[in-house]
């Protein structure tokens, strides 16, 4: 009898979970594929479009500046929500980089993609994006 009692409540512990779920909680990965906006006010008519398949990140991004066109491309990787990506510029500004790289972070509401650009001429600075669509 005492065996079976001590059986009973060894399994009723083994199995009882103290009140804890046993579910662990995954945070669900925000879809980034779409329009997104630069938000520099010195572009115009800004815009990225990205693309991400199983952690493959491809970048489109348009912008004009002072009436200049500009256009580059690039691809990467998506870890967690970390962004990187190396770009090639095929419409170029003169004086502007020909390529570089962006890393940026997506924010926990999924609505901004705000980094650091390093391209090609050894210079740096912030580079971010609002979601569009």
């Amino acid at each position: 009898m005492k065996k079976r009692l001590f059986y009973l409540l060894f399994a009723s512990i083994l199995f009882s979970n103290f009140g804890y779920s046993q579910k662990k909680s995954a945070t669900q990965k925000i879809d980034i594929n779409g329009v997104w906006e630069d938000i520099n006010p010195d572009v115009k008519n800004a815009i990225v479009i990205i693309s991400e398949q199983n952690g493959k990140v491809v970048f489109s991004h348009y912008l004009e500046w002072k009436g200049q066109k500009f256009v580059e491309s690039g691809t990467g990787k998506r870890i967690g929500n970390t962004i990187g990506y190396t770009v090639d510029v095929t419409l170029p500004i003169k004086g502007w980089a020909t390529a570089g790289t962006h890393t940026l972070t997506l924010s926990e509401d999924g609505n901004t993609l705000e980094g650091t650009f390093v391209d090609n001429k050894k210079r740096t600075g912030p580079i971010a994006f609002k979601r569009v669509r």
